[in-house]
């Protein structure tokens, strides 16, 4: 039973690949990064780098996005799609002087995209296509270190890095507690993506949607809105693997900031969204000889097992807790006597919390010393639970797979903000957190406040097998200090005086 719930925390992926990303780290860390070296004459300039951004009823957050991509190309370069959009995106997107395509009805963004292409000529005009979702904030620098990526003319796109802004303001506790997952969730996926990403294995399963540049030279060759899918970048990033088109790049200093679902509706939705996209995905391209598709295969195995366990754990669970719930009274049921002895025996709290929640909060603490995020501490007690959300989403879809079809059409998230005035949006320097220190200290400690009940739980639990391990550390210890004491080095055998037979006094 132990090393199902270890399979849970770590699978195969994980370690595999995080070694990996060591060895390359190891092997690059005395290259010179891409931004000191000489610039050669054909790397694609800024200039030359078309931005598109689609938007779907992004009134709210469309004003930040135009903002940070006019931070690194000119205005003309950068073209908002409004695809199906009854409010006032358009309207924002053309206030602050870029070009605007509004498509009604509605394509999808697979379609938004395709349709800017042709309408905007960008493969003839540009020589990289940058592609950012409208709730997305591009870095300063995202350009100055992904262009001299593209200077290999084997590499065809860029995957960026994606970062989640921690602005605990205006958020509920469980919507602090879905961006904290999101947060770690992305840190231990970008860490494995930068193993799958070196030149020497190419294996990267997705170029995220978020904020990716393609080489436009490639995008003649790809079938970008295939119908039936209900997303697109797992589609693109297939279609350069499947047709060989060229490499992916991958590289932390090219990220960007990204807002993530705070509500539980439009979290489960988009886990679902994605789920169902890599699915149909995966059914379309279907399977080819190559170690692309080997690893894919694996990488899918874990994510069907995983979450069937999870599920599974989840049904013995309340099997279990019947006992308790009913004063006992659910053993006198018949076969439900057997079932839970069974059970119990598979299953127990000492298990689920030293197999299974310790090692995934050890994770969580790992993350939160490397990306200086305390408060992840706080909500790493919950994360389980949110894996349980993302386990249905994976089952559910995989169901659905072969009973719907998609049009592509999204419905953005809920949007917690009111939309800026543009030219405001424009002027303003984007931070990348709040400025209110004490206010966010004094959020996460109220939370810490509510999570403490679950900690003190978890802490009597451990109490017993706790009690152990010191009654036993205390003993090995008593028993190692006598051990030593009896070997230690001045203690030598005294000389007997041959008259009396007896030692000299003092110290031998």
């Amino acid at each position: 039973m132990e090393w199902v719930l270890l399979f849970l925390v770590f699978g195969i992926n994980v370690p595999v690949w995080t070694a990996i990303a060591i060895l390359r780290w190891l092997a690059e860390r005395h290259r010179p990064a891409p931004g000191d070296a000489v610039a050669p004459a054909n790397r694609i300039r800024p200039d030359e780098v078309a931005v598109v951004i689609p938007a779907h009823e992004e009134e709210a957050s469309i004003a930040k996005s135009i903002a940070s991509a006019l931070r690194i190309v000119p205005a003309a370069n950068v073209h908002v799609l409004a695809d199906g959009c009854s409010d006032r995106t358009a309207e924002l997107a053309s206030s602050l002087g870029v070009r605007v395509l509004e498509l009604d009805p509605g394509r999808g963004k697979a379609g938004a995209i395709e349709a800017a292409i042709g309408h905007f000529d960008i493969t003839r005009r540009f020589g990289a296509l940058l592609i950012v979702d409208a709730d997305t904030e591009v870095d300063a620098d995202y350009l100055t270190n992904g262009l001299p990526m593209l200077d290999d003319p084997g590499y065809a796109a860029v995957a960026g890095y994606v970062r989640t802004p921690w602005r605990p303001q205006g958020h509920s506790l469980i919507g602090r507690l879905l961006i904290s997952y999101r947060g770690r969730l992305w840190v231990i996926m970008q860490w494995m993506r930068y193993g799958q990403s070196w030149s020497h294995i190419n294996v990267t399963p997705i170029v995220p949607g978020f904020a990716s540049m393609y080489r436009t030279s490639v995008l003649p060759r790809m079938d970008l809105n295939p119908p039936g899918l209900i997303i697109e970048d797992f589609n693109m990033t297939f279609e350069l693997h499947h047709k060989r088109l060229g490499k992916i790049a991958f590289s932390p200093s090219v990220h960007a900031m990204t807002d993530d679902p705070d509500n539980l509706r439009d979290y489960y939705r988009q886990v679902r969204r994605w789920a169902l996209g890599l699915w149909q995905t995966l059914r379309r391209h279907g399977a080819w000889f190559g170690r692309f598709w080997f690893t894919t295969a694996i990488f899918m195995l874990e994510v069907v097992s995983s979450s069937l366990i999870i599920l599974a754990l989840v049904v013995i669970g309340a099997m279990l807790a019947l006992v308790p719930l009913t004063a006992g009274w659910a053993l006198d049921w018949p076969v439900y006597r057997e079932v839970h002895s069974a059970l119990q025996l598979w299953l127990n709290p000492y298990n689920v919390v030293l197999f299974l929640f310790l090692p995934d909060y050890l994770i969580t603490c790992v993350v939160a010393l490397v990306r200086r995020r305390p408060s992840l501490l706080i909500y790493g007690f919950g994360f389980l639970l949110v894996r349980v959300i993302d386990a249905t989403a994976t089952m559910w879809t995989l169901y659905r797979l072969w009973r719907s079809q998609s049009s592509g059409r999204w419905t953005s998230p809920r949007r917690g903000n009111p939309a800026p005035r543009p030219r405001e949006a424009a002027e303003a320097p984007t931070v990348p957190g709040d400025s209110s220190h004490s206010l966010t200290g004094r959020i996460v400690l109220l939370d810490a406040a509510v999570v403490l009940p679950l900690v003190a739980v978890v802490g009597l639990a451990l109490a017993g097998f706790l009690n152990v391990l010191l009654a036993a550390g205390l003993l090995l210890a008593a028993v190692t200090a006598a051990a030593a004491w009896h070997r230690r080095p001045d203690r030598q055998a005294a000389p007997v005086s041959p008259a009396t037979g007896d030692r000299p006094s003092g110290r031998a």
